[in-house]
């Protein structure tokens, strides 16, 4: 261990990785029990600061609690406790586990959840290998390591206690797909043992493709690296593999301005805002306003529609009315428009309910010199307009499109539209998949409530799996609403799992036609490149399901009013599942009107 420490100091490594149990003594059961002869080194042997921050306990690799041998079962139980007791005593950066059996491991599961609840002073690592390799009387077998994981993580109650070393191993029975399963759980380290790499034509040691391209990936989720070698078999020298592991990780493209915008709210719950219920304040409006493409796209959408107008009817003269005018931005991009038209016989009438926002507009009136613009400080539901809207501009949407009641808004703000009149945004919907992602889940669960596990939130999916990755139209709506149609919805789809995976719920999108081809949109499809105004919404399920490759998952989805509020119920389910419908009578969220 000191010649770890010396090399790993000089190597400027994070921690070092140790046997909790000494190399040298040979285990049988009376020493996890009782004998007068030390099985590990003492306590003393380094300073506690060093065993807390620089030491990760490696438990005994022939730990095996589901052996077929019952005598091997009740060894690897008493040495497991024991050594974890040690690791815990020493309080060690993390503990490393064996680990799980593919074949079951019930017993493994029973352990650590008796120590889990009894609390424990160092992070646990269980060690899962990509794909087990298993030598049979009728052959070698392949198993997929997620599998294993995922029967030890659900037997502990999806514990946030256990994180994963996932150990790199030959891929060729695992495909792409099902390699990124790994992003959704909770992966702490990376095991990368000398004899996964392979040499390149200058005879240096690298990953190959795949692993690469995972490994990547995992970068992105701030995960460490323990790499392996033993210098008596490798050819290549222990620093050319932590130099590829350097380069590949200083060789990862730099992140863009909407990334860097979104990372710190990557996997962070946000109730969705209730602007009608509530009124936003200046942070939320000088964020939104900070979009480097949402509001040009609605500049660009009243220019053609003004452009099609005065083709049409050859007039030069029109209204614009902005209904949730904010702090104006909407209102300086229609000025900015029609002046882009050659026009100058246009008013803009700007309505807004928030009285703070009301003092900004009529500042900005005054300061910027908008002589053309008339400030109401008034509900557009309610508001008596003393004149017909050519164009009547909003930005109400949430991310589920609907969510922030943009139906309810401009169906109460259309009959001051003109018969001719059109609605910027003219028309939009929302779209569904069902996600794998852990993380999200049990910041959910961890309020210990129905409520939260009802509740739809707004988030930046980082750690998700979508084990289903096309998306399906949920509920649509066209303004102006001719006839005053409901907007009560119900939606069946139904999705086919193209990999195995455990589903937390589904993330909503939307896509939005402002004016003919002009869209602004986070589904996937057809998002808008660098645009951040809003990210998906998530709806969680109480209880994790399992699917397999084939299934087929059926999501329904309602949509309510009554008694002024809005809410969602919803349901996921498959042949094996039943799952129960959520947010019943809109009794955990809704959305005040």
């Amino acid at each position: 261990i000191n010649e770890g420490m010396r090399v790993g100091n000089a190597a400027h490594f994070d921690f070092i990785v140790s046997p909790l149990a000494h190399p040298r003594n040979v285990r049988q059961p009376k020493d996890v029990r009782v004998s007068e002869e030390p099985w590990t080194r003492s306590d003393l042997f380094l300073e506690p600061k060093i065993w807390t921050t620089a030491i990760v306990g490696s438990m005994s690799p022939w730990i095996a609690p589901d052996a077929a041998s019952p005598a091997l079962r009740e060894m690897s139980r008493a040495a497991f406790l024991q050594e974890l007791a040690w690791a815990s005593h020493l309080a060690v950066y993390a503990a490393l586990l064996p680990p799980p059996s593919c074949l079951g491991c019930s017993q493994y599961a029973g352990i650590l959840q008796q120590r889990i609840s009894a609390g424990l002073t160092s992070t646990i690592w269980i060690k899962v290998p990509l794909v087990y390799r298993i030598e049979t009387a009728q052959g070698t077998e392949y198993r997929d390591g997620w599998h294993a994981w995922n029967e030890l993580h659900s037997a502990c109650e999806y514990s946030k206690d256990m994180g994963i070393a996932l150990e790199f191993t030959e891929l060729a029975h695992v495909t792409d797909q099902e390699l990124t399963r790994w992003i959704a759980e909770p992966v702490k380290v990376v095991l990368l043992s000398s004899d996964v790499f392979m040499a390149n034509k200058a005879g240096y040691p690298v990953l190959s493709r795949r692993h690469k391209q995972l490994l990547l990936q995992l970068f992105r989720h701030k995960v460490q690296v323990v790499v392996s070698v033993n210098p008596k078999v490798d050819s290549s020298p222990p620093d050319h593999y932590i130099e590829w592991v350097g380069r590949a990780f200083k060789a990862m493209p730099a992140l863009s301005q909407a990334e860097l915008f979104s990372e710190p709210y990557n996997d962070y719950l946000q109730q969705p805002l209730q602007p009608l219920k509530d009124n936003l304040e200046s942070n939320t409006y000088a964020t939104f306003e900070k979009d480097p493409v949402k509001y040009v796209n609605y500049e660009e959408a009243v220019l053609a529609c003004l452009q099609d107008k005065m083709k049409e009817t050859g007039r030069t003269s029109f209204v614009i009315m902005v209904v949730g005018a904010g702090r104006g931005p909407l209102v300086a991009g229609s000025r900015s428009a029609y002046r882009r038209a050659g026009l100058k016989d246009v008013e803009v009438w700007a309505v807004e309910k928030n009285p703070n926002a009301v003092v900004t507009l009529r500042c900005r009136k005054r300061d910027e010199k908008w002589d053309d613009v008339i400030v109401i400080a008034h509900d557009m539901r309610t508001w008596q307009a003393p004149k017909k809207a050519d164009i009547l501009v909003s930005e109400l949407l949430g991310s589920f499109g609907d969510n922030e009641l943009s139906p309810e808004c401009l169906d109460g703000a259309q009959r001051f539209l003109a018969d001719d009149g059109v609605s910027i945004p003219q028309f939009y919907y929302s779209t569904a998949r069902p996600v794998s992602d852990f993380p999200l889940w049990h910041a959910c669960r961890a309020f210990d409530d129905l409520e939260h596990l009802e509740t739809p939130y707004v988030v930046q999916p980082h750690a998700a799996f979508y084990p289903t990755p096309e998306t399906k139209r949920c509920f649509e709506f066209k303004h102006p609403n001719v006839g005053l149609k409901s907007n009560d919805r119900h939606v069946e789809l139904e999705f086919e799992a193209e990999a195995d995976a455990l589903i937390h719920g589904f993330a909503g999108y939307f896509h939005c036609d402002l004016y003919k081809d002009i869209t602004i949109s986070i589904e996937p499809s057809t998002f808008s490149e660098g645009m951040f105004s809003w990210f998906p919404i998530f709806f969680p399920v109480r209880h994790p399901f399992l699917v397999r490759k084939g299934d087929s998952v059926k999501m329904q989805l309602w949509r309510y009013m009554q008694d002024f509020k809005v809410w969602y119920e919803y349901s996921l389910s498959t042949k094996d599942v039943k799952g129960p419908i959520h947010n019943v009578n809109g009794r955990s969220y809704n959305i005040g009107m």
